[in-house]
């Protein structure tokens, strides 16, 4: 018995060292373009292997807070990341100073452009693109002011609406045509900006008028709230007429 078990475990041996390598593990693919994954922004080539890596952290001492966050574009192209330094006084009850720093990244991952007053809303994010990644809202804070400005990628001007007290959050059709701002007084009921990216027009409406406090606006220019229409802008201006240059503020009240 002993002799045998002992010639299976010799031709084992034997077979093992004869035996040809395992082939290499094949590289890992994925769809090319960005996307978020955990704690990473990653961009994939045009053959689906990884070709850069951004860390999205958050640290925090005593006074001071840095943290990275971004996201992808929805169809990949492009992707943004906001850095952040927020320092605040001993006791965390008054920030004294923040250092904000947006980048557009493209799809070989080089920088589009950059901005330095991109900041959070109170709700969702600072940052939103078009379906096609060629128009980018963003929303801006200089001092206590706010203002929503859509741009192309490239970061030349569009539409700016503002000067806002406060930015709740910020949305933008598919299509890229139209966008909303939802803003605020203190101490009064907001108000969401409907803007027509190609004609440079602008309607606000009362949030208290809306069903739920909730809106939207699709590619067909029409805004509803719940099952009921609201409003609807005049669409016989073609998409066209979305030019990368700046324009005045509309007014506050239409």
């Amino acid at each position: 018995m002993r002799l045998s078990l002992l010639a299976v475990l010799l031709s084992t041996v034997a077979y093992g060292a004869d035996a040809p390598s395992l082939p290499d593990m094949p590289v890992s693919r994925s769809k090319p373009g960005w996307s978020k994954q955990g704690n990473s922004l990653l961009l994939y080539d045009p053959t689906g292997a990884l070709s850069a890596e951004i860390g999205l952290t958050r640290e925090e001492t005593s006074t001071v807070t840095r943290e990275v966050k971004g996201g992808p574009s929805p169809d990949g192209r492009a992707a943004w990341t906001l850095e952040r330094k927020l320092t605040w006084n001993a006791s965390r009850s008054k920030m004294l100073e923040s250092r904000r720093a947006l980048k557009i990244h493209g799809t070989s991952g080089q920088l589009l452009w950059s901005d330095d007053a991109v900041d959070w809303p109170e709700n969702g994010d600072p940052v939103v693109f078009s379906n096609d990644s060629k128009v980018i809202l963003i929303a801006r804070r200089q001092g206590e002011s706010w203002s929503v400005e859509a741009r192309d990628w490239t970061g030349g001007a569009m539409v700016k609406a503002g000067p806002f007290p406060r930015v709740v959050n910020i949305s933008m059709a598919p299509g890229g045509r139209y966008a909303i701002a939802r803003w605020a007084v203190p101490d009064k009921s907001d108000t969401h900006a409907f803007l027509d990216l190609a004609t440079k027009s602008r309607k606000d409406i009362e949030t208290s008028e809306l069903t739920l406090g909730l809106a939207r606006i699709d590619d067909d220019g029409v805004v509803r709230s719940g099952r009921r229409e609201v409003f609807r802008f005049d669409t016989s201006v073609s998409t066209s007429a979305l030019q990368a240059v700046p324009v005045p503020d509309p007014e506050s009240k239409k």
